[in-house]
């Protein structure tokens, strides 16, 4: 049998919203607890677990029993793991500053980390594996982001009308010069503001945020909000040299590896690659090291933007992706239009958002309602969906 039905953790993070997630699974929520993530996928810190008739069993533990099988063309992208994590995110405070690495410096910082006798779970590691960990987050309601570097003009701009000219040793320079080289000390200085140094610069950004200073009504919108949550954090300044994004619902964002982001609203439907290296730089209580962050940040002006579903039949799309370790694709079964689906030898997860669906192979079926999943191992050769449903899956890219 190679559908199953899910059992997926949730994450009561502070920064969760304590409704938009039990609503989605049908349940009451709870003023006083958040729930911030759901996860569906095999990862080692909340695995889902799979609905069967003698009880529950990982789908971590379900993979490792035959990974070749289970995982067909995907058993080498992760060392024998899911090469992916699906999760529904609900955010109504702000995120950490942050950003992941490619492959290669994770390699490396891995391999520094270990041989310092770091614990795989202390809370001063940056590298907890190998791997690199590339994102994409799509909106479910409207999202609000920052994500990349915005162009150095208008970095020079926003910080002078902020007033942060005369707080910035490199602010002059990097003004006059408005190069990759200025503008990489740049940030590493906003970044590491400490005691009265960092005071002068809230009390400069303060004051131009009370007055009228000229900076867009966004971005002063955004920082008086980072304000709110983190009033002694070097983060709040990120709105002046990160990139603003509203996302609508269906709209998303791809986070290549050294992109600087920070989710600052609302909730979303969020693929990732299998990895837990997270390097932060502010807009947190865990750990921050700046050092560390410059040397995977990519410095140059954010050439992406918003991504949107690209059709390839009339009820189905996939959100377009440069990495081999996912891709997340939408079906709309609105009307009871029934969907063929070709697994191609990959493993699938299906969510199901809203109304139901049926699930059926050559050898057996199940049925998803809203807020409940399903693991499809690689050797199930096709699919047929029906119902009326809104599914997300969690795939691997087609072969050419």
């Amino acid at each position: 049998m190679g559908l199953h039905k899910l059992i997926n953790p949730l994450k009561n993070y502070a920064w969760g919203s304590p409704d938009f997630i039990p609503r989605l699974l049908g349940k009451d929520p709870d003023p006083a607890l958040p729930v911030a993530e759901m996860w569906m996928g095999a990862h080692p810190t909340g695995s889902s677990s799979l609905r069967t008739m003698e009880g529950g069993i990982s789908l971590r533990d379900y993979i490792d029993t035959d990974p070749g099988r289970i995982l067909g063309r995907g058993v080498v992208l992760a060392e024998g793991r899911l090469p992916f994590l699906l999760k529904v995110l609900a955010v109504e405070r702000p995120l950490s500053i942050q950003a992941h690495p490619s492959e290669a410096q994770a390699k490396l910082g891995w391999q520094r980390e270990n041989s310092l006798s770091l614990e795989p779970d202390s809370p001063l590691r940056n590298y907890r594996d190998p791997r690199a960990k590339p994102e994409l987050l799509c909106a479910l309601t409207e999202f609000i982001a920052l994500c990349g570097f915005r162009a150095y003009r208008e970095v020079a701009e926003n910080l002078s009308k902020a007033g942060l000219g005369a707080c910035l040793k490199s602010y002059a320079p990097f003004a006059k010069h408005q190069n990759r080289n200025w503008f990489q000390r740049l940030i590493l200085e906003l970044l590491s503001l400490r005691e009265n140094r960092l005071e002068d610069a809230l009390t400069a950004l303060k004051s131009s945020l009370r007055e009228d200073s000229g900076l867009d009504p966004d971005i002063r919108d955004c920082c008086m909000l980072l304000l709110e949550y983190y009033p002694k954090d070097a983060g709040v300044f990120a709105p002046l040299y990160l990139n603003l994004f509203t996302l609508q619902p269906g709209e998303a964002l791809f986070l290549a590896t050294g992109v600087p982001h920070a989710y600052l609203r609302g909730a979303g439907i969020e693929i990732m690659g299998n990895s837990d290296n997270v390097l932060r730089g502010g807009l947190t209580q865990k750990h921050v090291d700046v050092e560390e962050l410059a040397r995977v940040l990519d410095f140059e002006p954010y050439s992406g933007g918003v991504v949107t579903l690209q059709a390839d039949g009339p009820f189905s799309g996939s959100y377009p992706s440069p990495v081999q370790e996912f891709e997340l694709r939408r079906i709309d079964l609105g009307g009871g239009w029934g969907q063929g689906y070709d697994v191609g030898r990959a493993p699938l997860i299906v969510f199901c958002a809203d109304g139901s669906a049926i699930l059926e192979s050559r050898t057996s079926r199940l049925e998803l309602v809203k807020g409940e999943a399903a693991f499809v191992s690689a050797d199930v050769e096709s699919l047929h969906f029906a119902g009326d449903g809104t599914l997300w899956l969690a795939t691997l890219p087609a072969q050419n």
